[in-house]
Order: C-alpha cells, then structure tokens, then sequence
C-alpha cells in the first residue's frame, strides 16, 4: 500500500514560446511581466480530473494537489516547485500529471525528466504520468522512450482513477490505461473544480468562465484529431449539470463588497474607479463584472463542436438563457441553415462562435471530409451568423490539395467581403493519428524536418515542436515549399495589419465606440494573444526554426514580398462567386 502526498499538475509551453520567445513590449507588456496576465483560460482539462477524483474518493484530503501552469506562470525549476509549492513530508509517494498537445510534447518530456531528477534529490517516490491530445494520439512513445512512467487515453477520468488505485494498492503501474468513451452522459458524472486554479503564483486577474456540454464531434474530418482525444461518438452531458458550473464561475465582488477586494495594482484602480461619486454608482457593477478578480461573465465552451444535433443544442441553449450572460463556442457553420436556432443561441446569450471556414476553394473543402462546409453557400451562412447579432472568428488552413499561390488572396478578399470579425489561420499539419498523417507517411511526403533531428536533447519519433500549425511538414502539390510558408506569413500580416483589421469592420463609419472595440480585440489578440500570429507579424520572412539543418533542395528560401510567390493575377474560382460566408468548427 502507497499513501499519495502530493499530485501535481502540469501544463507546459508551446514550442513557439521555448525556440522563438516574444518581449511582450509596450505598456501592456510591461504590466504582464510585472503583474500578470489579467485574463486567461489555463485550460479546463485538470479542473474536470481533480473535480472527478476528489467527488469519487480516489483522491482524499490527506493528497494535496499542485498546480504549476509554465504558460502562466513560466517553466518554475522543479527544485523551487518542490520548495515552494509541494508538501514532501505527506505520504511516501507523488505524482505528476502532465498533459500536452503535440507541438508541446518536447517541453512535457523535457519537463518529466526535470521533475524526475529533483525527486531523486529530494530522495522520494515519483510516477510520472502523460495525457492530453498527444498522449491519446502516440499514447506509448512517452514510456517507449523512457521519458515517463505511464500514459492515460480515452476518458481521462476513469483512465486516471484505475492508475492511480493501482498506485494506492501497491500493483505494478502499467505503461497505458485505456478508458471507454462512453461515460460522461449520467446526471452528476463529471465534477469541475476550478479552484485549483488558486494554486497559481501568478494567477489572472479574471479566468474565463468555462465549461463543456458534450465530447465527440459529429464529423469525421481527414485532418482533425478530435475523434483520438475525445471518442468517436457524440456524448451530451445534463444540461443541469452545465448550468450548475456556469453558476459556479462568476464575479465575486459587488459594489457593496468591492472594500473586501484583495491588494494589487489591478484591484487599487478598480476599486478607486468604482467609489467615484456618480461614475461609480452609473457604471461600477459594469466595471466589476468585468475587471474584478476571479471568473469573467462571459463563459467559453470547450466543446470541440457544440452544435451536433438541433434537439440537444436547443435545450442547452433554453438551459443556459435564463443565466443572462454572454457566451463563445466553436461550432459546425451549418447551424446557420437553422434561422430559429440561431435566434434562440442569441437569446441565451451567443455572442461570438469559433467557425472552422477552413478554406475558399470547394475541391480543398472536398479532400478534408467535411460534409457541413460548401463554398457556394458560404458568405450567406456567415452573413446570417453576423445578422443574428454574433460576431464570427473564422479559421482557416493552408496547403490542402487543391491550393495554389492565389489562395491566400482569395482567403483575404473573403474575410474582407464578408467582415469576418476575427481570424485564425495555420498550415495543414499531420497531427499523428490523423488521415492527413497517415496519407503522408504512406506518400513520403513528409518533409526532411518533420523528422526528429539527430541532435535532439529529447528523443522522439517525429519533430514535434515544429508540429505548431505555422511550419510546412507536408510537400504540398499546388505550390512550393516556399510559397506556402512565406504565403501564410503574408496573410497572417495582411489580415492584421492595421488597415486589415479596419477593413473587416462591419459597422458604420461613425460609430466610434464599436469600432474602436474592433480594433482593440483584433489588435490584443494578435499580438498578445495568437502567439503565432504575433511571430507571422514580426518575423516578415525568417526562416522557420527547425528548418536551418535541411537540404538546400528542400529548405524554404525567405521571400521577400508576396508578389514573387503569386506573378500572376488569378481569378476567383466560380464556386466562390456568387455571395456566400462561410464558417464551421
């Protein structure tokens, strides 16, 4: 028998953040530096785990759980985590939960063999155990390498629940724990303890609301990962059980108690600002519910598609109007086709929805599988979300078959035409267990780099850093190498430059107060908040990292200027004519 002292959960950098860091600058960066951030989501993974295992007995008050978040709080020396944050006198055994996506996977290694090596030190008892996305995806090469003890895959809670009683009952820990994904859809299963998140030394001002309604997608796409991390079918959770998190995860202050407010710069201002004689009577509930400490209104869903059946999406959003608050998801676009739902998702508060447009050219669409997403009808669709009162961010990928240089262009005329409030772009990239990587393995399209380099301080099978949604890994087949990376740099830079995020205004010239929310949004959230975005703006054609070793032949050559990439004017294909927008998750 094992009594568990410590578990602590880890979350490591991107790649981008380790190879290529960005100096916040300007005031806002100075403030980060000094402060902290003053709103983030560090995830809602660890909150449903510790949530499930303290409500189910595995974990007890005699574990203490740690929380160390290297995205927020920076990569903590494991010496100074045991210190400052770890109680080693509990129990005779800890362990490390470390969760990651691919392009993260090397920090998580690199961050289990650090944690390793100060618990040899300290002279006690550590398992080191990998989830998340990558884990799911490649759920033996962890321990195959020996950089961890153990993996979980499929529903995390239970495969976290049978490892850890294997810990507690003295049984040989096994290399993956593999759970069903069929668990979550019984009143009261899941539980969500965001009060880790106060374990934080660095904490946010505010932590967006979240929650998650259903795991699965009712899509299949070529390139899309989603049915290894969570199931190959659509499981609803109560709609009570939703309302009671969101219930949960709100502004802690009013005006009457804003004199309880904690120390810090933050709070002095904001509590100077609302004890102003009329201003602070007019405006101060206002001010608080969205500059005070602890949980933002607005709430954010991490469902990977919150719209899978018309039935289920309507008694979420019934459920959720009488709340009043304002919420965001990401969803399939074909929710536009539903005027009436998309009415009631307004209603109950749908203010901004995530919409995987993907792409503009019908034959690219065609190759992913993604039945919800038809060209012609496109503008429409996002004209309908956007006439509905919501504002739409629309994501879209580089490098499918059936691009060529006039892509990028065409992508920009789109988001401009249509207003597409805000935009996420990456380059297709063979996330492991995907259709994308198989294709690419069996073609030997993948590029010299995708590969692990011989000199790597960690060992793994691919070279998962670069695997971050900026790097070209597969030969594309409608341009070269070159033009695909230094072409998505230039959309990037194009559509949040200045001038492009005024030109996707949709307002009217002399309403100056949307508009200067337009601008704010768009320009925090590419320079601060879209990290790759940030690099894209900056770089202006640098070598990707990672590609410095390949061949010559192969190896992108900086371009400077797009009009290289494109020396001819291309005219739009006849599926984009014609007046539609498009979007889906």
């Amino acid at each position: 028998m094992a009594s568990i002292g410590n578990l602590i959960c880890l979350t490591p950098r991107d790649s981008y953040m380790v190879d290529e860091p960005i100096r916040r600058r300007g005031l806002l960066g100075r403030l980060e530096r000094s402060v902290g951030p003053f709103v983030r989501s560090p995830g809602i993974g660890f909150p449903y785990l510790i949530g499930f295992l303290r409500k189910n007995g595995v974990l007890t008050g005699a574990t203490r759980v740690v929380v160390q978040h290297d995205k927020i709080e920076g990569p903590i020396p494991f010496e100074a985590i045991l210190r400052d944050k770890v109680d080693l006198s509990r129990g005779d055994h800890d362990v490390l939960f470390v969760t990651a996506y691919t392009n993260s996977a090397r920090e998580a290694y690199r961050r289990a063999r650090e944690a390793r090596a100060a618990y040899a030190a300290a002279g006690k008892n550590l398992t080191v155990v990998f989830g998340g996305s990558h884990a799911s995806a490649v759920p033996e090469e962890g321990t195959r390498r020996g950089h961890v003890d153990a993996s979980v895959v499929g529903e995390g809670e239970w495969a976290a629940s049978a490892l850890l009683n294997d810990i507690k009952e003295g049984r040989p820990v096994q290399p993956v724990y593999r759970a069903a994904f069929d668990r979550i859809r019984d009143r009261g299963t899941l539980a969500l303890d965001m009060g880790i998140w106060h374990g934080l030394k660095r904490r946010p001002q505010q932590i967006i609301a979240s929650t998650t309604f259903a795991r699965g997608c009712k899509l299949d796409c070529h390139f899309c990962a989603v049915f290894l991390t969570n199931g190959p079918t659509v499981r609803n959770r109560d709609v009570a059980d939703v309302v009671e998190e969101i219930r949960s995860q709100g502004p802690r202050y009013t005006t009457e108690t804003i004199d309880q407010i904690g120390p810090g710069l933050y709070n002095t201002i904001l509590k100077a600002v609302v004890k102003l004689p009329v201003f602070g009577s007019r405006y101060g509930h206002r001010l608080i519910a969205r500059m005070g400490p602890g949980f933002t209104r607005q709430f954010f869903f991490w469902d990977d598609n919150l719209y899978n059946a018309a039935g289920s999406f309507r008694a979420l959003c019934e459920a959720i109007r009488p709340l009043g608050r304002p919420w965001a998801a990401e969803l399939t676009i074909d929710l536009a086709a539903q005027p009436e739902l998309l009415k009631l998702a307004y209603e109950s508060g749908c203010r901004d929805l995530f919409l995987g447009i993907e792409s503009v050219s019908q034959a690219a669409i065609d190759g992913l599988d993604k039945w919800s997403n038809d060209t012609k009808t496109m503008r429409g669709m996002v004209e309908r979300v956007h006439d509905a009162g919501i504002n739409v961010m629309g994501a879209f990928v580089f490098g499918l078959d059936g691009d060529d240089p006039s892509c990028f262009d065409r992508t920009l005329e789109f988001i401009y035409d249509t207003g597409t409030d805000f935009v996420v772009a990456n380059i297709i990239q063979p996330y492991p267990g995907t259709g994308t990587f198989k294709d690419a393995v069996a073609g030997h399209d993948l590029l010299p780099w995708a590969h692990c380099p011989a000199q790597s301080d960690v060992a793994m099978d691919y070279n998962w850093p670069l695997f971050d949604g900026a790097h070209v890994l597969v030969r594309p087949k409608g341009m070269t190498v070159d033009q695909l990376q230094e072409g998505y740099y230039y959309f990037l830079r194009e559509a949040y430059s200045l001038t492009g995020i005024l030109r996707r205004f949709r307002g009217r010239a002399f309403d100056l107060p949307s508009a200067a929310a337009h601008f704010a949004r768009n320009y925090l959230l590419s320079r601060y908040g879209m990290i790759k975005t940030a690099h894209a703006i900056r770089r202006k054609g640098a070598k990707p990292v990672g590609m410095e070793g390949a061949a010559a032949s192969e190896a992108p050559r900086p371009v400077p200027g797009f009009a290289r990439l494109q020396p001819v004017a291309v005219p739009r294909p006849a599926e984009y004519v014609g007046g539609g927008r498009r979007g889906s998750g």
